[in-house]
């Protein structure tokens, strides 16, 4: 994912097409057009270092200090069950960690800030630094679930952010990923965005939550069927709580261009409901990975700030379009009325151009952190991951997201039957 600031050169065409509607717009329902975004399979992923990964530290140059980490996953079916939050208290979820699904190996080699990274290309030698945020890319990505015979290789980048409480040899890393050549299942699907949010051991490797998110228009992954419960084992993260929600935009949700000096583009205010999203998947022998997804009750809303160029020209899987952006997190009652909220960001951020139905849309994938909170999310705090696809006419979306909260107290967690909704 080659560019990575956030103002490009002045716009094209690609800046107004991107918001015209395409032929036919008129012939589909705002019903419709949800019904084609939601054609996708979302996989919900714990990862847990492979304990026989021996020496993960990649050394180079002069330095002293790592340049890179092998990092080898197992990857583990995972369920978030989040409730809503109500007048006194926040929101709240179960977070269980099921079966071995599959496998993640990788290179994660640190990178300057303004290093250009594509698959295959190496960043020159540059020496981890605990004491400050630093990018990275992630190179020979090898994904594979089951036995091996459906998965992809990938490509992307991330960033690591120092930790506050002190311990040695950890980083919290956010990162995204797009698929490059899908195999078995996802040969064909290489419209995908993964995201990262979780802890690097200098000595282990990665341990967190991977959700990935495959545009499905041929129906490869979705089932009706009910999906058996996960084979749950002990939680890795036991001081921290995942929550999970689904941004859903309807046609009068405002989308507003920011036009600056010039009248260049300089990004989108975007409004979109918040819905509570109840999503699993589940690795069958031969008949590969089925996914399931239901949306719950709408809590609140969410508007994000996007800075990024729609006439930067590329917004190709391996030429996405640079973004930052801010989000306001509000949550309701019953009655609509405030209960609190959060803001948050995307230190980095991907768009990829595409087209639904025939109308032009985006697919983007954003990483950052949780800034702060009030009434009961007061003292929040974590990491954010933002997986999502916007269409324009009409204005529907379908977007996950992924908070990651230090709770050693337990005040985001909670225990539920089954669906909470």
């Amino acid at each position: 994912m080659a560019n990575q600031g956030t103002v490009g050169p002045p716009p094209g065409a690609a800046a107004s097409a991107l918001f015209a509607p395409g032929p036919g717009a008129s012939s589909i329902s705002p019903e419709e057009m949800q019904a084609q975004v939601d054609r996708a399979a979302n996989l919900n992923i714990f990862s847990i270092p492979h304990g026989s990964a021996a020496q993960p530290a990649i050394y180079g140059g002069s330095y002293n200090a790592p340049v890179g980490m092998r990092i080898h996953e197992n990857l583990h079916r995972f369920v978030i069950r989040t409730q809503p939050p109500g007048a006194r208290s926040p929101i709240t979820a179960e977070d269980i960690v099921g079966e071995s699904v599959g496998t993640f190996t990788h290179r994660w080699m640190l990178a300057p800030d303004d290093f250009s990274g594509a698959p295959g290309k190496q960043p020159p030698p540059t020496p981890l630094d605990l004491s400050r945020s630093q990018r990275f890319v992630m190179l020979d990505s090898v994904c594979a679930f089951g036995n091996g015979e459906n998965g992809f290789r990938g490509f992307g980048t991330g960033r690591t952010f120092p930790m506050n409480a002190g311990r040695q040899g950890q980083l919290h890393v956010t990162a995204i990923g797009t698929i490059v050549e899908g195999f078995g299942q996802f040969q064909g699907h290489e419209e995908a965005i993964y995201l990262y949010c979780g802890t690097l051991d200098l000595n282990r490797g990665f341990t967190g939550n991977i959700i990935l998110r495959v545009m499905d228009r041929q129906d490869t992954f979705s089932t009706d069927s009910i999906l058996p419960d996960p084979e749950e084992l002990a939680n890795p993260e036991p001081d921290i709580t995942y929550v999970l929600l689904r941004g859903e935009a309807v046609p009068s949700d405002k989308v507003t261009p920011r036009i600056g000096p010039g009248g260049q583009p300089m990004g989108l205010t975007v409004e979109q409901g918040l819905r509570l999203f109840d999503i699993d998947f589940k690795v069958r022998g031969e008949s590969g990975i089925r996914s399931t997804a239901e949306p719950g009750p709408r809590i609140g809303k969410i508007t994000a700030t996007i800075n990024f160029n729609p006439g930067w020209p590329g917004g190709t899987a391996l030429n996405p379009i640079p973004f930052t952006n801010f989000d306001e997190f509000v949550f309701t009652d019953h009655q609509g009325r405030r209960i609190g909220g959060f803001t948050g960001n995307s230190s980095e951020g991907r768009v990829f151009l595409t087209q639904i139905s025939g109308q032009p849309a985006i697919r983007f994938g954003g990483t950052g952190q949780i800034l702060n909170g009030d009434g009961p999310f007061q003292g929040i705090s974590g990491l954010l991951t933002d997986n999502s696809v916007v269409v324009f006419a009409p204005h529907v979306s379908a977007s996950i997201y992924v908070l990651r909260i230090p709770d050693p107290h337990g005040r985001f967690r909670g225990a539920f039957h089954k669906n909470p909704f």
